[in-house]
């Protein structure tokens, strides 16, 4: 955060604490109370102290001190749970239950503590898995304990391991979804079957203005059309069918080849006569 007094820049130097609306604020109020006062300006780490004993000093109130602790709360609870180079980017993992019906959901940097620059924000995104439907489905597909044609697995989680690099500030990619309800004969767990759904998928890029904050967003709409995989043994008469099938259709062959043979014999025989 860089501060200009008069149109020039503040010979304190710029705002490097951390980036909450509170402690920017009590920066603030600490510069334009000295520069009020037309005092000697400190530098900026004494501004960052002041800021700080403010927050924790006798004179805060019950609001920021309360604000204060929960602060120092989360980082002694994050400092023993969270690498940082382990973490170069946000991780999201979870599950949303929804209707069968049309609908989306987005993917967006936001924060209550915070203020972000919106025209900064990069939401450049991997889709490890995004699977529709019940996970126990996939789970045996994987396993192979379900027979599915070898072409419906891809089709299931098309976007698995794909990576949306955005290089330019206000844009962001968005997916489309055309899912096919999928039904396979035999899946089921007592009495509910496990449907799994197919996906048609699209990813465009779209483009913000720059005081919106770029999202992934997910669509997706439910295809009119479904498919169901069924798989039928052939029993042991119905290959005696088939071989009795072929040798009937041969025999007859055989018969009007020879009646036409016989015909065409008889009438050569009385022209020669």
């Amino acid at each position: 955060l860089r501060l200009f007094v008069d149109g020039e820049r503040w010979s304190g130097g710029d705002y490097r604490g951390h980036r909450t609306v509170l402690e920017m604020v009590e920066w603030l109020y600490f510069v334009e109370e000295k520069q009020q006062t037309d005092e000697n300006l400190r530098q900026l780490h004494v501004a960052h102290q002041a800021a700080r004993e403010r927050l924790t000093g006798e004179n805060a109130s019950d609001e920021e001190k309360k604000w204060q602790d929960q602060m120092v709360r989360n980082k002694k609870r994050l400092h023993h749970e969270w690498v940082q180079e382990e973490h170069p980017g946000c991780q999201i993992a979870g599950h949303l239950l929804l209707d069968r019906a049309p609908g989306n959901f987005h993917i967006l940097a936001r924060s209550k503590h915070h203020d972000l620059a919106p025209h900064l924000t990069n939401v450049s995104h991997m889709i490890n898995e995004l699977y529709v439907g019940d996970p126990t489905a996939k789970h045996w597909i994987k396993e192979g304990r379900s027979l599915v044609p070898p072409d419906i697995t891809p089709k299931l989680s098309p976007l698995d391991g794909n990576v949306y690099k955005t290089l330019d500030l206000h844009e962001s990619y968005h997916h489309y979804l055309k899912l096919i309800s999928t039904k396979i004969d035999g899946m089921k767990v007592g009495s509910r079957e496990l449907r799994s759904y197919q996906m048609l998928a699209n990813s465009q890029l779209a483009y913000y203005q720059k005081d919106v904050t770029p999202e992934a967003k997910f669509s997706y709409d439910l295809s009119p059309i479904s498919v169901s995989y069924s798989f039928r043994t052939r029993r042991w008469y119905d290959y005696f069918t088939s071989i009795f099938a072929i040798v009937g259709g041969l025999f007859t062959v055989f018969g009007m080849l020879d009646g036409i043979l016989y015909s065409a014999t008889k009438v050569a025989t009385k022209r020669r006569r």
